[in-house]
């Protein structure tokens, strides 16, 4: 199946940000986060990093898409040193009001998780998080 979704990323300090439109599908989230690896790789050597997805239209994927987010999350946290993942949706993004639950079970004991209406919250909250691990880690 072809990839339904786009999505862009870039950096901002030790935070890796997509910005994607849903609603997505596995095959998305899959290129997804192949086009993240050598970017997570970079920003390991540097310390640790958070992620920050900027969603606009809609939270909504299949369940095989979350799980394959959660995943490479979990991978993520144990080999590159990720921190946190936040998510950064209008209230009236397509999904909003009911779909924070779901991402929470399925990021359960992987990593934190949270959700912002706008992105300078979300950007403190994640570099908050690298300060703590890196204040823990010594």
């Amino acid at each position: 199946m072809r990839p339904h979704g786009n999505f862009k990323i870039y950096t901002d300090g030790q935070i890796l940000v997509s910005e994607v439109t849903g609603p997505w599908n596995t095959e998305l989230v899959q290129e997804w986060v192949d086009s993240m690896l050598p970017t997570i790789q970079e920003l390991s050597l540097k310390g640790p990093w958070g992620t920050i997805a900027i969603v606009s239209n809609s939270l909504l994927c299949p369940k095989e898409a979350l799980q394959l987010l959660t995943d490479k999350a979990r991978g993520a946290v144990g080999k590159y040193q990720l921190v946190g993942s936040v998510y950064v949706a209008a209230p009236d993004v397509d999904g909003r009001n009911f779909i924070e639950p779901v991402y929470e079970k399925f990021y359960k004991d992987i990593c934190p998780i949270e959700f912002f209406d706008d992105y300078p919250d979300a950007r403190d909250w994640v570099r908050q998080r690298c300060l703590d691990y890196a204040k823990s880690h010594v």
